[in-house]
């Protein structure tokens, strides 16, 4: 296809994509006074009524992030009730869920939760069992507590023998379900309430399950107690639901507007997850004083949750703002192409770049989506002490500056890894090629799923199934203009995204500080309660996540490593004319990357002030804590004016854009030079050559569009998954640079045997848990540890070798 057709392709794509979606879903002043009801109505029944009624609207305020008061009125309630049988567990159900975000914290209530199941003559064990099953606490087999709930699960009281087996079933217990569906059929009524109860409450079952419910419900009884709750069940996994109202959906409506309060109850609980069309039925049973304070609750809570569900779109003016910088990129792609002579124009620039745009452009290389998206995330979650480490920069620029980059420079190579080759042969140079292109392909396809995600798909209100489609325009407009125009292409789109990036991350804080009144509505007047407390020093406790002279550490070795061994930055210190140059580029890029990244911290506080204020801006199920990576692209969405939700969504996709172009650009030289003409027997010319590297850029976009498809089976908060996959072998991969350079006796085989040690140490500190089932040390200690023990174990075994490896020559050490 000519570049003139991809041009086309692409843009017909984006215009697709814009004209799918429709304009921003706007809530009618009704339902603005519907959810003001609502939320007074939880407030109301949180500060006046007693017992499980006030439980159960603290659990509706917590799930929907109105927490202001709850943790105050629990308190009191724990010291008047602390000690009461059955409804002390209630009280300490909900201090948990307050503190589900701190683990020690949440740990504590948990076990006094546990205790109370571990007695064996307590009167709450039930209550206990139930509560453990709702917080969704998984155990392991040889856990005292899982032991302990097998038994209950077998032979306890039969009205929570449903519970216990649902606590297994959070735990992974394969027997689980096949139990709770023997429940069903039991002869007392209690069990088959208790089993329906636990059923209504999963999002999923099996088609086996979902027959035995159809078969339950129709045979119970209309008298029975356990029928609502087999009603309910039945509806909520039933596969007609989507074919028009049934008539279970109408007795359940009947039930609804006259039946008892414990019916009412459960079907308002169960519209909270799926009845979005019952909401006149829900405004009503809110406006009828006599209706039970228990009933009003949930209905409150079940119009919130139908509200969120309200799909938010950008208009169509917006993505035509998006669909103009797409085309902007694709131009200046063609422009380049047109002016690429060489292979040297089109992967270093002709080594004649400006040290300002080429340090914009590293900057905006390294400042990829995941940053845009993760720092404000990282700042909601869990404050500043990460961000604090950028503290370590000025030490950055002295160790690359003076020890890296000089040595870098004055090597007039395309790919980085032949700097390798030259110490220690084709096996190491081979080696560094394969871990940087590991690296980049992870960090490339983390960069497209995440994107396409968390930005795209909810921007324009499509479905999750849309995402690959979506991933694949994105993939397909950044290769076409990276294979067309080279680093040249690269570099000015690099700029231009970077002043995009700053106009919409400021355009985003200014108007967040408008509508909450001023700078000082978003700072935090004390200490955020689910922050971590700042630590100073060194922690090795697998509970302390971060202190401030780990993240320091953290952030100088990954920004050292990246610096001194990735192709994506040495290919920009190439790009320059000398050694200062290429000084000034580190030094444009680390000043721009340090204003971005507290910028982006104060976009975090900002973001967190807004949602905290306004939690009903957040989509059905999202909260502050759990989902902060997702709020800055929702209030892009909900938050912003017409036109300037196009202009961060621009912002957005130019972080990404950036970075994957800089990707394929750099795995595109590292391949074409370090594989294809290695192993080709004929040399290329220099027409030959571009058309090489170019069909290779397109070959890594396409395996990167591949693998983004796999990076959402990956969970965990962003910031880590990054550390934990992206840059996984960022030590591994520095430290046979580093064995290049400053380790004299170095050897093939004591670097070879080095550099196993580090992946094997990197791997271990990311997934111990996995491996081992308990929690490691933190995930900043991932790089410094790996590249510690890499140069520890490689020098040592490079002593015991005797011999060096220079070139294709055995060189005895004297």
């Amino acid at each position: 296809m000519s570049a003139r057709g991809l041009l086309f392709f692409a843009i017909g794509s984006i215009c697709w994509a814009a004209g799918c979606t429709g304009s921003q879903s706007d809530i009618s002043d009704n339902d603005k006074h519907l959810r003001i009801d609502a939320t007074r109505q939880l407030r109301d029944s949180l500060g006046t009524q007693q017992r499980w009624v006030k439980v159960h609207a603290a659990e509706f305020l917590v799930s929907l992030d109105y927490r202001d008061g709850v943790r105050e009125e629990f308190a009191e309630e724990l010291r008047l009730h602390g000690e009461e049988p059955e409804y002390r567990i209630g009280i300490w159900r909900v201090l948990a869920q307050l503190d589900q975000h701190d683990r020690a914290v949440f740990r504590e209530h948990l076990q006094t939760i546990e205790a109370a199941l571990l007695d064996e003559t307590g009167v709450d064990r039930i209550h206990a069992v139930e509560s453990l099953a709702k917080l969704g606490v998984a155990y392991p087999e040889a856990d005292p507590v899982r032991i302990e709930l097998e038994r209950f699960a077998k032979s306890g009281p039969i009205s929570g023998q449903a519970y216990a087996w649902w606590a297994l079933l959070n735990s992974g217990a394969t027997e689980a379900e096949s139990r709770l569906i023997e429940l069903l059929s039991h002869d007392e009524s209690i069990a088959r309430q208790t089993a329906a109860y636990v059923f209504r409450h999963q999002a999923t079952i099996s088609p086996e399950a979902r027959s035995a419910l159809e078969r339950a419900w129709q045979n119970e009884a209309d008298d029975s107690s356990a029928r609502i709750y087999l009603m309910t069940a039945a509806w909520r996994h039933s596969s007609d639901k989507a074919k028009g109202q049934t008539s279970l959906e109408q007795d359940l409506l009947a039930l609804l507007a006259r039946g008892e309060v414990a019916e009412q109850y459960e079907v308002t609980r169960l519209a909270a997850d799926l009845g979005d069309a019952w909401k006149p039925a829900l405004a009503r049973l809110l406006a009828d004083d006599k209706v039970h304070p228990d009933v009003k609750s949930s209905a409150a809570h079940a119009v919130c949750r139908i509200q969120r569900r309200t799909i938010a779109r950008m208009p169509t003016f917006d993505w035509c703002v998006v669909a103009l910088y797409g085309v902007v990129m694709l131009a200046i792609g063609i422009y380049y192409a047109r002016r690429t002579a060489s292979a040297g124009d089109y992967l270093l620039g002709g080594r004649n770049m400006s040290a300002w745009m080429v340090g914009l452009s590293l900057f905006a290389t390294m400042l990829s989506t995941l940053s845009y998206l993760a720092w404000p995330g990282e700042m909601i979650k869990n404050g500043p002490v990460i961000l604090l480490g950028y503290a370590s920069y000025p030490f950055v620029f002295f160790v690359v500056g003076w020890f890296l980059i000089p040595y870098l420079v004055k090597l007039r190579v395309t790919s980085a890894y032949e700097i390798l080759e030259l110490r220690f042969g084709v096996s190491v140079r081979l080696l560094g090629s394969v871990l940087f292109l590991s690296l980049r392909f992870l960090w490339m396809a983390a960069i497209i799923y995440w994107t396409t995600a968390i930005v795209l798909i909810p921007a324009a209100g499509f479905s999750e199934q849309a995402t690959p489609y979506v991933a694949v325009v994105l993939g397909v407009v950044t290769v076409v203009y990276t294979s067309l125009g080279g680093l040249r292409a690269v570099v000015m789109t690099d700029v231009m995204q970077t002043f995009i990036l700053f106009t919409g991350a400021l355009a985003s804080l200014f108007l967040i500080t408008y509508s909450l009144g001023g700078v000082t509505a978003w700072l935090p007047s004390q200490w955020p309660t689910h922050w971590p407390a700042l630590k100073l020093w060194f922690d090795f406790n697998p509970e302390t996540r971060a202190t401030l002279a780990n993240a320091m550490l953290g952030t100088f070795a990954w920004y050292v490593c990246t610096a001194g061994s990735d192709q994506m930055a040495i290919q920009r210190y190439l790009a320059t004319k000398d050694v200062r140059a290429a000084r000034r580029t580190l030094a444009v890029s680390l000043s721009a990357d340090f204003f971005v990244i507290v910028f982006l911290g104060l976009m975090g506080l900002a973001l967190l002030a807004f949602f905290s204020a306004n939690p009903d801006r957040m989509a059905d199920g999202q909260t502050v804590y759990a989902n902060a990576d997702k709020l800055f692209p929702r209030f892009v969405v909900v938050g912003l004016p017409l036109g300037m939700s196009g202009l961060v969504i621009a912002g957005l996709l130019a972080a990404a854009m950036s970075s994957l172009s800089s990707g394929v650009n750099s795995s595109a030289a590292v391949v074409s030079e370090d594989f294809v003409r290695r192993f080709r027997k004929r040399e290329f010319g220099g027409d030959e050559h571009v058309k090489l590297v170019r069909w290779t850029s397109v070959g890594v976009g396409v395996i990167v569009v591949l693998l983004s498809s796999q990076i959402g089976n990956v969970k965990g908060n962003m910031f880590e998954v990054v550390y934990k996959v992206a840059n996984l072998f960022t030590a591994p991969l520095f430290y046979l640079f580093f064995m290049a350079i400053f380790v004299k006796k170095a050897n093939t085989v004591g670097t070879w045997i080095g550099s196993v040690a580090g992946i094997v140490t990197a791997i271990s500190i990311a997934f111990w848990k996995d491996l081992f089932g308990v929690q490691g040390i933190s995930f900043l200690w991932i790089i410094p540890s790996s590249f510690l023990v890499s140069v520890i174990v490689g020098t040592l075994a490079s002593l015991i070798c005797g011999k060096r490896r220079v070139g294709t020559q055995e060189v005895t050490e004297s």
